[in-house]
């Protein structure tokens, strides 16, 4: 990998290391306790945690705090996890150590020793009347049987190294103690250099950053933690590979001290603090906090698939480039920097970075995707949000033709073509100039190489390859953005809604990216450990300005509900859940199928084969028919046509209501609306039932039908007419709650029929022609199940099957086994059962969770013939 690339996980590798030392201190708090000690934290620590509340902290990480109980199934914690019990055995044979440990507030520094070591020193203050004397003598007593203890004298001070015979929990340990000063530590030098410090008398309490941080400290929390920008680039990189450690280390021009308050939640840890940096020497912390901050934008068109990003709200350019360039000359690089942008500039008539400010609204974002590729540097993604749509692809094409003129190529040569649709195209732009946005904003986004570009929605996106951008678009359309992630927006909601910076990762996605960067040991260990990440899943920080500092929110979410991506062809995103069984639907321009739907809140969507929503309507309540497409004008263009409680709609397929629809009706219907058309002319006649008994006929135009005869019906209707036509003979069938109707084409009887039963609810009347003794009928069930067979001869036919059910079953009485002799079909609860014309038990099914639909039947030949269920419950 180029070496200028890897400046890009700098913001990544700060916040996913800081959150590992975070989750390392929750694990190790208990190692320590009492006193405020300051004076003995060596100057090297690149981490100070302050605990105030030991044994509050202690109950939220081990009582079934869910973050914890993941991180011990990992090696690393488990073996903190031995430890914290070894400490607790000690701490419950003697009263006196409890007392030392439990008396806060205490101190535990975190330290780089040797190449790639971290060590922590923890510190106390003795209460008065235990000794150096009274520790020696019960650690003696304690321990003598299972190690040594051996002394020796450092500076004057007694050192005191326990050696353990069984160090598969914990290792060897030093002790001293300093007038009432007792230090820890597992590393001999780090204690060596805490009684130096003691002796020196110079402290972190003369450090004015420090000062300054430590008192916007929280004094009512468990912890603070406080960070040393000058040292914690060195402990991040123990955990990076040595060709990264370099440029690793000089993040601590970020800032001078951060403090972070920390009380752990059930089911997050939520750290929060400030950040500053001194007014005298340049920081990245100093240029952010010039800036105002605002709310991010870019998760509302990042894929959801994205692994991790970071967005810089910028509100004033111009002000973020000139402070980008004081830092740049305080460092020493800023002639580099202007030298590469003006041969830029001067091959291409260019004037970056004018030329990204004039048309930037505030904000930019470096995004990586899970499907990230490092070899091709597939799924990177920048993005500049922008003023104007029109005048960023205007500024950039003209950019794009300086460039071509320059290199004596045409205009289209750069240019792509993406089709997503019949009615939808992009064009994919080139921009020939390698690495031009890390050598116009900077090293930390050197992983973008080649540079394509689509304008999109309110952003500029760029991204290494032409592929890259066509699946970000398509997710795009299809609405399968970031902030539609439900896991995503709750881990946001925790968050505050501005922001100057902000990171995020899903750790269950992002090793691969990251795999690149960690040494072998660390990233070996996150892959075979996914199933925690998958829990732990997310960790996020933002930074935003308060009182001439940044104040920072440091967050891991646990999601316990996590689960895989469906597979699926594609996907498109409603504004809330889908109400109702999608419906296909007939493009009559293309011939191809497109997809209906209503949502929860009432939004009907028109959806393409691709996914894309090609129109929304809101409409005041549910739908509660089935979905007609008719040909209202005769020219062969459909129309959809749907009743709800209260109207008739018919819609085209622009969205456009057709004439005079939608019919308000004269009473609430009581059932789904039904359409018949007698002879196959498009002359078609539409039949609903209201809550006034009536059944209403009307004819295309939407106007009440002339001759239609039928008056009321004894009481309500609520399943959808039927027409049946046997010979030459049209027969409309519907039902009430006990009779049965059986009309002409002018709505008066055909057949009276005599026999009344309470119909079951959920099932209309199906049409029976299988040859036999009593020629066609209608087939349905009653409460209890019994069938009922009538003919249109008048006869009643009843048949009782080995099983009661209940009013919730459904019904069909179908051809399943091709033998010409329809099966009867029911289903209730979680239990289908199918019964052969001889009324014996064909087979039965079982379901994991009840089905609250009716089954489909289909027929996909002459012998091949299924039943579909679908079980909500189950997804």
């Amino acid at each position: 990998m180029p070496r200028k690339t890897r400046w890009t996980i700098i913001p990544f590798i700060i916040v996913a290391s800081l959150v590992l030392l975070v989750l390392y201190f929750l694990t190790t708090a208990k190692n320590s306790k009492p006193s405020e000690p300051l004076n003995a934290v060596p100057l090297s620590a690149s981490i100070i945690i302050k605990v105030n509340d030991p044994e509050g902290l202690l109950e939220k990480t081990e009582n079934n705090n869910p973050i914890w109980n993941e991180l011990r199934q990992l090696p690393l914690f488990s073996k903190i996890n031995l430890q914290l019990k070894f400490i607790d055995s000690l701490a419950g044979l003697n009263p006196d150590v409890n007392q030392i440990i439990s008396n806060p507030p205490l101190f535990i520094s975190l330290h780089l020793t040797g190449k790639d070591r971290i060590s922590a020193m923890h510190i106390f203050r003795l209460p008065a009347r235990i000794s150096h004397k009274d520790l020696k003598a019960f650690i003696s007593s304690q321990v003598l049987n299972k190690g040594t203890i051996t002394a020796r004298k450092y500076e004057g001070t007694e050192i005191n190294e326990v050696m353990l015979l069984d160090k598969s929990s914990v290792g060897n340990f030093h002790f001293a103690v300093y007038r009432n000063i007792l230090m820890l530590s597992f590393s001999a030098t780090v204690l060596e250099d805490a009684i130096r410090q003691l002796a020196s008398g110079v402290t972190f309490a003369d450090d004015p950053g420090f000062k300054r941080i430590y008192a916007t400290a929280g004094k009512n929390v468990d912890a603070n933690v406080f960070i040393n920008f000058n040292e914690f680039p060195k402990s991040l990189s123990s955990f990076i590979r040595a060709e990264h450690k370099s440029e690793l280390r000089r993040t601590r021009d970020f800032a001078d001290w951060a403090e972070l308050d920390l009380n752990p939640l059930s089911e997050m840890l939520l750290m929060n603090g400030f950040v500053n940096s001194t007014d005298s020497v340049p920081k990245t912390a100093s240029i952010l906090v010039k800036q105002s901050p605002r709310k991010i934008l870019a998760d509302e068109v990042l894929p959801s698939s994205v692994s991790a990003f970071f967005a810089l709200a910028l509100s004033e350019p111009e002000k973020y480039f000139d402070d980008y360039r004081e830092l740049l000359r305080n460092e020493g690089r800023l002639a580099s920097y202007a030298n590469t942008l003006q041969s830029v500039n001067n091959a291409y008539g260019t004037r970056f970075p004018e030329d990204f400010i004039e048309i930037m609204d505030q904000e930019i974002a470096l995004a990586i995707d899970g499907n990230f590729t490092e070899a091709t540097g597939a799924g990177v993604f920048f993005l500049v949000k922008i003023k104007s749509r029109t005048q960023a692809e205007a500024k950039f094409r003209s950019i794009v033709t300086a460039i071509a003129e320059a290199e004596t190529k045409t205009v289209d040569s750069f240019i792509t073509p993406y089709r997503f649709d019949a009615d939808l195209t992009f064009a994919i732009y080139e921009l020939p100039v390698r690495k031009l946005i890390s050598k116009v904003f900077g090293p930390a986004f050197a992983i973008l190489d080649k540079h394509y570009f689509v304008v999109l929605d309110n952003y500029m996106v760029f991204s290494n390859s032409v592929e890259s951008l066509k699946s970000f678009i398509s997710d795009f359309i299809l609405n399968r953005t970031l902030v539609n992630d439900q896991a995503y927006k709750e881990f946001k909601r925790n968050l505050s809604p501005r922001s100057n910076l902000f990171f995020y990762c899903d750790l269950s996605r992002s090793q691969p990216f990251f795999s690149e960067y960690l040494n072998p040991s660390v990233s070996e260990a996150w892959q075979k450990n996914l199933s925690v990440f998958q829990k732990i899943r997310m960790a996020g920080l933002q930074l935003y300005e308060n009182n001439n500092m940044l104040y920072s929110n440091l967050l891991i979410r646990h999601a316990a509900s996590f689960s895989s991506s469906a597979q699926t062809v594609w996907e498109s995103r409603l504004d809330t859940m889908a109400d109702f069984k999608p419906v296909f639907t007939l493009n009559h321009q293309t011939g191809e199928n497109e997809v209906f739907v209503q949502d929860l809140k009432n939004n009907i969507y028109l959806i393409n084969q691709v996914g894309r929503i090609l129109w929304k309507i809101q409409l005041p309540e549910a739908i509660l028919s089935e979905i007609y497409q008719i040909d209202y004008f005769r020219n062969g263009k459909l129309q959809l046509l749907f009743s709800t409680r209260s109207r008739i709609y018919l819609i085209d397929r622009n969205g456009n209501f057709v004439d005079k629809y939608p019919l308000t009706l004269r009473s609430n219907a009581t059932n789904g609306v039904a359409v018949f058309d007698y002879d196959n002319n498009r002359d078609y006649r539409i039949f609903i039932a209201c809550s006034d008994r009536h059944v209403y006929a009307y004819n295309r135009e939407g106007n009440l039908l002339d001759g239609w005869e039928f008056g009321q019906s004894e009481s309500e209707v609520t399943q959808p007419l039927n027409h049946f036509r046997i010979g030459d003979r049209d027969f409309i069938v519907f039902g009430d709650a006990y009779k049965t109707y059986i009309l002409d084409r002018r709505g008066t009887t055909r057949l009276n029929v005599e026999t009344y039963f309470q119909r079951s609810e959920y099932n209309n009347y199906v049409i029976n022609t299988s040859s036999g003794t009593n020629g066609p009928s209608v087939v349905t069930t009653d409460t209890a199940g019994k069938v009922y067979f009538i003919g249109f001869n008048g006869d009643v036919r009843t048949v009782e099957l080995p099983v009661t059910y209940t009013n919730r079953h459904y019904f069909d009485y179908k051809d399943l086994t091709g033998d010409n002799r329809p099966e009867y079909i029911f289903l209730e609860g979680d239990r289908l059962t199918v019964f052969t014309g001889e009324e014996s038990r064909l087979f039965t099914f079982r379901f994991g969770k009840p089905v609250r639909s009716k089954p489909a039947f289909y027929q996909f030949s002459s012998t091949d013939r299924k039943l579909g269920v679908v079980s909500r419950e189950e997804n």
